[in-house]
This record gives C-alpha cells, structure tokens and sequence, in this order.
C-alpha cells in the first residue's frame, strides 16, 4: 500500500482561457497535470504515483464550466461541470434522468461540488460513474491543443487502464450528447458499500430506444463500470436484445451474455466471480428500470426532482 505523504513541490498555473491552457500543456508537455476538481489527482500525488512539476488549475477558464442545450436538441456539457451542477441540472433531470442520478450518487456532499465530469472521464480508472452512462449514450468528448481540436466518440476514448485518447497537450474540453428523437429511457444501476465514501464495486447502465410499433426496442445500449481494464460497452448483450421485447427472458438472456463479456479482476475489495454475477444481475436490473420508463412515458421518464436530489440538499424541504 502506499501511504500518504505531504505533497511533492510543485509551480501551480492559472490560466484563464482554453488557448492560455493549451499553451502552457504545450511549454510543459510530459512535465504538467491538468488540475479539475483534484479529487483523485491530489491522492495520487500524495502516494507520489504522479509528481508533476506544473499543475495547471481549470478553475479559473469559465468556458469549459456549463450545460447547454444545442439547436439540434443535442446536450453538451463542458468538462468543468461538477457533479452538483449536473444532478441540479433542470436540462439534465428532464433529458436523461439517469445521468443526473449518476452525477447525485457520486460521494459525500463536498465530493459532489468539488468532482467534475471531465476529470471523472481522463482519470480512467474502470471504477469511475460518468463513463457507463455516457457511453450508453453515444456521447463523444472534444479533445483540444494548439494542434487544433479533434471529436473522440467515447467508445474509443479509453485504450487501457488509466489510458485515455488524451494526447500530452490536449485538454478534453467539452462532452457532447446527440438528440434523441424516438422514445427512451435510461438506467445506472451500481454496487458497493457505503454510498458516501466507497467507490463503485460493480456497475451498470442501460439506455432503450422505443421502436415506432411502441412493443420492441429499436436499439439498446448497454455498459459496465469496473467489469474490464476499461469502461465497457457490451455489445453481444446489445444485439441479444435489439428488434426484441423486453421481457424477463430477454433480460436475463442479456445479463449472462454481458456477464460473459466481462474480464472484472479480483481484488480487495470483491472476487472477480462476485463482480461477474453482480454483471449479470446488476444489467438484467438496469434494463427492467430503463425498459419501465421507455414504455410509461413518452420522454425519459424523469424522475421527481426529490428523488434526484443529494439527502443534504436544502431544497429537500420545499418539496415536502
């Protein structure tokens, strides 16, 4: 185990715009860590797992911080969102529920206003939330240097443990989710032990498109959290369930064929045979969730706001 340590010396930078950060990763290449919320990158640097000469704080750049719907109904949210700004998100809550619930259940209360949605994704860690729902929706990232700027669809961003598409002097700016027009509905479903503190043993999410009869489901999305070295989409799952009706069969058809797609490891914290039966269930149980709501609404079927809401919220008691 490494222990943690004060932290090592290092020079910290404020840009105050996206060109100001390219220009600094460039003059610092291989020498610099891009600093968002800090929650993993400070612990990291403490057990000297990472000691960077130069940490670039994103603070300051307010154009990488909103949520916006675009003119095509697309959502885009920019990579300094935090997980408090996104489950509070009114656009967020009514597109996609599930991604706000994501963003809700993430820690404890200071976690959720500090955590961000880009360093969530560039950390890649197999163990961390954002990814799996976002990949069940098809989301890509902007990636941006002084080289130009480049889209990465998230289903190829990840090339290994804790290995991005992120290039040295590149900054993920911005996620960006294309407009949905047929019904859906969406689902994460995780495991572990304390829902404050502890990171995610085993997760799931499920995203359903209605197909025009209102029976089948007209495409299926469905990924992993700490099921492989990476953020998974299983996909024989997927096609086990496309052009079908889900029913109690087809779930749990899909859920023995994602569990065999999974490669989890074991680990201190969960065997990797308790994390492949948790596959199995956890998917059957995300795509029951998803299918309800794709079939009782004619949207995502968002969830009241006092369900998506952190328990210290103070704006729990107005909705009593």
């Amino acid at each position: 185990m490494n222990y943690l340590r004060e932290l090592p010396k290092f020079e910290y930078l404020a840009p105050q715009s996206i060109p100001e950060v390219c220009e600094m990763l460039a003059a610092h290449e291989g020498e610099a860590k891009l600093m968002a919320g800090g929650t993993d990158l400070i612990i990291m640097m403490r057990r000297r797992e990472v000691v960077p000469h130069y940490l670039i704080g994103l603070k300051s750049v307010p154009e990488l911080n909103f949520i916006r719907e675009e003119k095509d109904g697309g959502l885009t949210i920019g990579a300094m969102a935090t997980s408090w700004e996104i489950q509070s998100s009114s656009l967020v809550r009514q597109r996609y529920d599930f991604l706000a619930k994501t963003a809700a259940d993430i820690g404890s209360i200071e976690n959720l206003h500090v955590s961000t949605i880009g360093g969530n994704l560039c950390d890649g860690f197999p163990c961390v939330d954002f990814p799996a729902p976002l990949l069940t929706l098809d989301a890509k990232v902007k990636l941006v240097s002084q080289r130009g700027e480049r889209i990465v669809p998230l289903d190829g961003f990840y090339l290994g443990y804790q290995k991005t598409a992120v290039e040295p002097d590149e900054l993920l700016t911005e996620i960006q989710i294309l407009p949905h027009n047929h019904r859906y509905g969406g689902a994460y479903i995780k495991f572990h032990d304390r829902h404050a503190i502890d990171i995610t043993t085993t997760g799931a999410g499920a995203f359903i498109t209605l197909d025009s009869d209102g029976q089948t489901a007209r495409d299926v999305k469905i990924a992993l959290t700490t099921s492989a070295p990476v953020p998974l989409r299983v996909k024989g799952a997927e096609a086990a369930l496309c052009g079908r009706k889900v029913t109690e069969e087809a779930t749990e058809e899909a859920g023995r064929i994602a569990s065999e797609e999974a490669s989890p490891r074991t680990s201190w914290r969960s065997t990797a045979e308790f994390r492949t039966k948790l596959v199995q269930v956890l998917v059957r149980r995300a795509l029951r969730q998803a299918w309800r709501k794709v079939t009782t609404s004619s949207s995502s079927g968002a969830a009241p706001d006092l369900w998506l809401m952190h328990p210290l919220d103070p704006r729990i008691g107005e909705n009593r």
